[in-house]
């Protein structure tokens, strides 16, 4: 049995970047998804890619940063399916430009999207969720707002920190009604996102393809972080810059988490240890999820 069989799934902004990768990815683990963003032609794409793997998909168009569109969403959403297991709220833009230069409607407009489309969404599925009286919501933030400060991106940073407090209080909100929340924080990916960020003249560390960081989602999304899993924001930027180290040298076996942590004590830095302990279970998930 496949680990998210017979699931469903809606993912925003799922028609391109981390969406898309974490939707094929749920796909492939036997959930059925539905993607929402604006661009109708990525969403109807994806959704071809994830129907190959024998799963429903549904394209829905909207633009969530508005109210309306969060509710419409939600509308056909629930018209196609009876119950929501996993939501990812994924939906994003960013900026490079200091608070003075940077228009006060396009920060609203962020924020709109970046965090009142979070907690709209989150309104409309929960519901269900608690009368399912299960559900798992993973919430993507970033590096920038949780871990690192930088100028020029204060709105950005601002709604990305904010997506952090409210999955922390979320969580504690839904744990009565077994409904999970988590967050994730991934650094620098190769996503539309990257592009806009050098056209607008800012320098990008080394990215990673989307498709590394989506196996972080299935995790979430997943019976396996049950346990273990609730109002945790993971250090995903963390994980990637040690991941690869780790599937280099242990990729190829069979591990669990306990003998990944003992025997990866002297392969990477000392604060990327700490990382790893908390989070063993994850990243031992990630090391071998494409092997």
């Amino acid at each position: 049995m496949k680990l998210l069989e017979g699931k469903n799934a809606l993912i925003t902004g799922g028609g391109r970047g981390i969406g898309r990768a974490v939707a094929l990815d749920l796909a492939r683990n036997g959930a059925n998804v539905a993607i929402a963003a604006r661009t109708e032609s990525e969403l109807n794409k994806t959704v071809e890619d994830i129907e190959l793997f024998g799963v429903k998909g549904l394209s829905i168009p909207a633009d969530l940063s508005t109210l309306e569109g969060v509710s419409n969403c939600a509308k056909v959403f629930f018209k196609t399916f009876n119950t929501i297991d996993i939501l990812i709220n994924n939906a994003g833009m960013t900026q490079v430009a200091s608070i003075i230069d940077y228009p006060i409607e396009m920060a609203q407009k962020m924020f709109n999207l970046n965090i009142m489309s979070y907690y709209a969404m989150v309104k409309e599925v929960v519901p269900k969720m608690i009368e399912q009286k299960s559900g798992n919501i993973v919430m993507t933030a970033s590096v920038q707002g949780n871990i690192y400060f930088p100028p020029k991106k204060v709105a950005y940073s601002a709604s990305k920190a904010a997506i952090s407090a409210m999955g922390k209080c979320l969580n504690l909100e839904l744990k009565p009604y077994n409904i999970i929340v988590n967050v994730l924080t991934p650094a620098g990916v190769e996503t539309k996102f990257a592009e806009d960020l050098r056209k607008w003249g800012q320098q990008m560390p080394i990215t990673i393809p989307p498709e590394f960081i989506s196996p972080a989602y299935v995790f979430l999304a997943s019976e396996l972080a049950k346990k273990k899993y609730r109002g945790r924001v993971v250090e995903l930027n963390q994980i990637c810059e040690f991941l690869p180290v780790l599937q280099d040298e242990f990729g190829e076996n069979e591990l669990d988490h306990k003998e990944l942590v003992k025997l990866a004590e002297d392969k990477i830095k000392n604060d990327q240890f700490k990382v790893l302990k908390q989070n063993s279970e994850l990243v031992a998930f990630m090391v071998q999820y494409r092997r």
